[in-house]
């Protein structure tokens, strides 16, 4: 079962790299090329956040449609974050997403007599429920409520142009006006939603595995917890904690080297969505989009900071585990590889950011409390 569980999320993971690697287009004998595969997406997301720009300066005549405001400044913003971040996560550090996932693969295919039958239990449960499942549906509902976007901007456009802007270059009378914009506007727009959500996932399912990694050294520390197996099974029982343990805190650490990036850009950029598609509600006509923008905006602000919490949270039951294990049964050698483990549990394992000492709910409060404060300050200037 875990490893069923383990090949079905394992696609996903490869399936983000196969699209933002270009990895469907056959290698050729010039590394330039090769390589260059790697700027295509980037290239498109600078172009897109141009044209967003280009439009907001010269093109936007009045502040009336509060909701072309909103949805260009949305798009602006998500694209210029998507360039730094891709950059940053598939280019600066694949080393790490390698190691990450060779580790993933060790922590499957272990043979560990304690740890493997508690993977089974809490690991493969988390990969199917929470990482699988979980996070097919929060793709599936974003993509969905993505597509009311472009669908009222091309009414209000009359049908020129998904996302308000029209390239710059083609003039009005061009045949080419309504079909490139189109195509084009749509091609550019999802590419950005793919990104901006693949990304959070990503970052969702490592944190998972990490979880159910925690909650399995938590259940062979149970066993402690009953005098019978103190005799035979303790040594061996310890040496399983201690030696998952300390892989995991060292995987966790070099994995924290890329996460803090990624947390640092959405924490603030999702902060900017938040202002952003708030002001879309103060219109009446546009008051039901507006409140979806809303909607998405916070639901990312979730996605950030939650899986960070039930890191933290599983972190400090491991450590109540262990205190309640019945160390003062055991023999004098294995109460001083018991208190080795103690001192690594304190270590306890968390989400942090340049800025932020941890993501947790306080910081969900934070941003939302930080957006509202930005909102009611621009509209007390504005209106």
């Amino acid at each position: 079962m875990l490893k069923n569980s383990h090949e079905k999320v394992k696609q996903l993971i490869y399936l983000y790299f196969y699209i933002f690697e270009m990895q469907f287009i056959p290698s050729v004998r010039f590394r330039i090329i090769d390589e260059g595969k790697l700027l295509v997406f980037p290239i498109i997301y600078f172009f897109s956040a141009f044209c967003n720009i280009w439009h907001f300066v010269y093109e936007v005549k009045s502040l009336e449609n509060i909701l072309e405001l909103a949805v260009i400044t949305n798009i602006m913003i998500a694209a210029i974050e998507i360039i730094f971040t891709t950059t940053i996560v598939n280019l600066g550090f694949k080393r790490h997403h390698l190691r990450v996932q060779r580790y993933f693969e060790n922590i499957v295919e272990s043979s560990d007599e304690f740890m493997s039958k508690a993977r089974d239990i809490h690991l493969c449960t988390i990969l199917e429920i929470a990482a699988y499942k979980a996070v097919r549906f929060f793709s599936t509902c974003f993509v969905i409520t993505g597509q009311l976007f472009p669908v009222t901007s091309l009414v209000q456009t009359n049908f020129v142009s998904p996302t308000y802007y029209r390239i710059p270059g083609i003039p009005p009378s061009s045949v080419f006006l309504y079909p490139v914009n189109i195509i084009v506007q749509f091609f550019f727009y999802w590419c950005i939603i793919i990104a901006y959500i693949a990304i959070p996932c990503l970052f969702l399912i490592y944190l998972f595995y990490f979880r159910g990694e925690i909650y399995s050294i938590a259940a062979v520390s149970e066993l402690l917890t009953h005098k019978e197996n103190l005799s035979l099974k303790c040594p061996r029982i310890l040496r399983s904690i201690y030696e998952a343990h300390r892989e995991l805190m060292q995987e966790f650490r070099y994995f924290s080297q890329v996460m803090w990036h990624f947390c640092c850009h959405r924490f603030f950029t999702v902060i900017l969505l938040t202002c952003s598609s708030s002001f879309s509600c103060l219109q009446a006509n546009s008051i039901v989009i507006g409140m979806i923008l809303l909607t998405l905006a916070i639901s990312l602000f979730v996605i950030l900071c939650v899986p960070g919490q039930l890191i933290d949270n599983c972190s400090e039951d491991l450590q109540g585990t262990l205190y309640e294990c019945l160390w003062y049964e055991m023999s004098l050698k294995d109460q001083r590889n018991f208190l080795l483990i103690l001192n690594g549990a304190q270590r306890s394992m968390k989400v942090e950011t340049i800025g932020i000492e941890k993501i947790s709910f306080s910081t969900l409060v934070q941003g939302i409390t930080t957006a509202i404060s930005y909102i009611a300050f621009v509209y007390t200037v504005l209106f």
